[in-house]
């Protein structure tokens, strides 16, 4: 039985980075989801960001759930 995808928001920050990496670990596929807004350090986040995007099971969207569109 394969997995299914799993949307992560705030996949750049610390938690959903490292909730994304695990669950692409095993198997998953995750569609993550940020605004890489800059309550911290933006450059980190474009860093596990970039880390994220060398597993093909990995898809970020660049959005906000707080954005009603």
């Amino acid at each position: 039985m394969g997995h299914h995808s799993i949307l992560v928001t705030g996949c750049a920050g610390f938690i959903g980075f490292h909730l994304s990496m695990r669950l692409l670990k095993d198997g998953y596929q995750v569609v993550g989801l940020d605004n890489l807004n800059d309550y911290y350090d933006v450059s980190l986040k474009q860093s596990r960001l970039s880390l994220l995007e060398k597993d093909a099971g990995f898809r970020f969207v660049y959005a906000s759930l707080e954005d009603k569109k």
